[in-house]
């Protein structure tokens, strides 16, 4: 299997990782799709959890991190948890992270 990855967050249920087909439409994904091993499916799990206790279901707008220093940590995060599916999955896979797109839809 060989593609074009993209990590990115979603709210509530979603793994955080897309297929991406040639007109750019995004499917999401599940860790044992694309065959990830456990300790990297569970360290993405823990990633998008920690992104999940933000969500503010009420006021979606209101869904940020505590702190700049905090949201740079989960960014920071979620690019080594890219790099190491990268690493993981070879050179048939692309791999790409979108880790501030989820702020343009929460803006109010």
């Amino acid at each position: 299997m060989s593609g074009t990855l993209l990590i990115a967050p979603a709210w509530l249920g979603r793994s955080g990782l897309w297929t991406v087909d040639a007109k750019g439409r995004r499917k999401a994904v599940d860790a044992d799709d694309v065959g990830l091993p456990d300790d990297l499916a569970d360290r993405l799990e823990a990633w998008m959890d920690s992104f999940d206790a933000i969500y503010e279901e009420d006021e979606e707008a209101r869904s940020r991190f505590p702190s700049a220093a905090e949201q740079a940590e989960w960014e920071g995060e979620g690019a080594a948890i890219a790099e190491a599916i990268a690493a993981e999955l070879g050179p048939g896979w692309a791999v790409s992270t979108d880790l501030t797109g989820w702020r343009e839809m929460t803006k109010p």
